[in-house]
């Protein structure tokens, strides 16, 4: 790897490294990861980072990346002096041989911790593991407000009692209610991996199953109480899984029919408030 490749390599993998909180563990949020103080100039702290890289880094060499033209394997004393040359000028990124760890420097004299990750294009589903059901309905308009209010409470219930091994090759199914009317539903897809901004550790989902569906509108403005607004969106969101029995055999024989039943058991189990 020469040293054009080296530094894109460290910044490709910057975004994909879980940074350390200050009990060594995966940070939880970007609040929690552990900054340590290095200084930069004159108050730069050269003995401390050295026993921060020591700790970090068991090989006696590592890859410093500080720019496209000046990235190479070094020793640790020579990173050292490097960055207390450098580091008021440039962010800098300090990457193991094996390419599982790095330590990443910004230019005001802070500097970080963490742990780089491997996220596959693919991967098959982790035999056991359950289905990780999830409904949204949080894009609505000021007719169907009260849709949502109604149905958001019970979603936790329905999540629970579908969240069992049902086989085949999808780990997560999301459904969508659409409760604006000009709003595009879009059917049923499957991604074999996608983003996942909301996770600070995670930053992808595999094996995702998704589709929106549309209601009734002109239905729903007859409905006036929660009940039958619950009656009517959960029996719909329960037709809509039709679509899995007419795909099952695509996703490795995923059971949609016990998934359906448990559907089905999870809608009389409803206690309505």
């Amino acid at each position: 790897m020469d040293t054009k490749q080296l530094f894109r390599f460290f910044h490709s993998k910057c975004d994909l490294t879980n940074w350390l909180n200050e009990n060594g563990e995966l940070a939880q949020s970007e609040g929690d990861v552990k900054w340590f103080y290095s200084g930069i100039n004159e108050d730069f702290k050269s003995e401390f980072v050295s026993q921060k890289i020591e700790e970090t880094f068991n090989d006696g060499d590592i890859y410093l990346c500080i720019s496209s033209n000046k990235s190479s394997l070094v020793s640790k004393s020579e990173a050292v002096t490097e960055i207390a040359k450098i580091l008021h000028k440039k962010e800098i990124g300090i990457i193991d041989k094996s390419f599982t760890k790095m330590m990443f420097f910004n230019s005001y004299g802070t500097f970080k911790s963490g742990i780089i990750r491997e996220f596959p294009e693919s991967r098959s589903r982790p035999n056991g593991h359950r289905l990780k059901m999830e409904f949204f309905a949080n894009i609505m308009d000021k007719n169907t407000t009260k849709v949502a209010k109604a149905i958001d409470k019970y979603f936790e219930h329905f999540e629970k009692e579908l969240n069992n091994d049902y086989g085949g090759i999808m780990e997560y199914l999301w459904i969508d209610l659409e409760l604006v009317a000009h709003h595009k539903s879009h059917p049923f897809r499957y991604q074999k991996r996608v983003s996942q901004p909301s996770s600070y550790t995670d930053f992808f989902t595999y094996n995702v199953g998704h589709y929106s569906i549309h209601p009734d509108y002109e239905r729903l403005k007859e409905l006036s109480t929660d009940k039958e607004i619950c009656d009517y969106v959960f029996e719909l969101l329960y037709n809509s899984t039709q679509v899995l029995v007419d795909k099952q055999k695509k996703f490795g024989n995923f059971d949609a029919t016990k998934f359906r039943l448990d559907f089905l058991s999870a809608m009389e189990k409803i206690e309505y408030s």
